[in-house]
């Protein structure tokens, strides 16, 4: 789809009103923190009512909120995570159910889903497959005493280490199967018992340098963003313009997917 030349001056306007008369990103879109140190900045972008203007900044739904204790916060579609660590030169960060922090023997209450999201698992990951509340006692397995209830135990394998039980028995026989994922260094295959709440509080990875829609644009040294009205990728170039797909020189190049075709409009 063209953009209207009008519509991109009023987009570029915008910008530069909304955020001063210098328009180049990095001064645009300052990072933030917390209060803990750790920095959000491109790709991310602080959710909050002060700084409404941000999601220009960064990419589509990775807008972070900050806790009452510091630690920004990043939703997933079945529940919420504290950011532990952002490694900007690997693209990937490290979050933490919010529901396990501080726990010793934490209950896994989420299958982690990403959704439509442009996440991807980290090959550092694990999946701990949990069991709950199963009648059923395979004695090849060791339950988990602190997850039982009265007659009702409860198990946790991986797919590298299920000491050759059927799962297929353990689905029918237990109430609950949920996977949580962890990393894979943080986990003892011999002794997972013991080891598994403590892997929960230290995360797992996820990796956004796949994002086909922003490699365009960030190839080009421009910074990609998002126009919730339109509901369209933008990139911000570091002269101020604003292009649909990538920078070149001092013009913003726009893609016209439909037939493969690609104009510059001088905005």
């Amino acid at each position: 789809m063209l953009l209207p030349p009008f519509f991109l001056i009023f987009l570029s306007l915008f910008f530069m009103n909304t955020h001063g008369n210098n328009t180049s990103l990095p001064s645009t879109c300052p990072s933030h923190d917390c209060g803990n140190g750790l920095e959000i900045r491109y790709p991310f972008w602080l959710n909050d009512s002060d700084t409404s203007n941000n999601q220009y900044c960064g990419y589509p739904h990775f807008g972070l909120r900050c806790a009452d204790n510091g630690q920004p916060i990043f939703s997933l579609p079945n529940d919420n995570f504290y950011v532990k660590n952002i490694n900007y030169d690997d693209y990937t960060f490290t979050l933490v159910d919010i529901d396990v922090v501080d726990q010793t023997c934490p209950r896994a209450r989420h299958n982690l889903t990403l959704g439509t999201l442009p996440l991807y698992h980290s090959d550092l990951n694990l999946n701990l497959s949990f069991y709950f509340n199963c009648s059923s006692h395979p004695s090849s397995l060791t339950p988990v005493k602190c997850l039982g209830s009265n007659d009702l135990r409860s198990y946790v394998v991986t797919e590298e280490n299920d000491d050759g039980v059927d799962k297929s028995d353990l689905v029918n026989s237990c109430e609950e199967k949920v996977e949580a994922t962890v990393m894979k260094r943080e986990i003892n295959m011999n002794d997972l018992i013991s080891g598994f709440g403590a892997a929960m509080n230290k995360g797992f990875v996820l990796d956004w340098r796949r994002i086909r829609e922003c490699g365009a644009c960030e190839a080009s040294q421009g910074f990609c963003g998002y126009d919730n009205s339109a509901h369209e990728f933008l990139c911000f170039c570091k002269n101020g313009q604003i292009g649909k797909d990538h920078c070149l020189g001092l013009l913003g190049l726009i893609s016209d997917k439909s037939n493969n075709q690609v104009t510059s409009s001088n905005f």
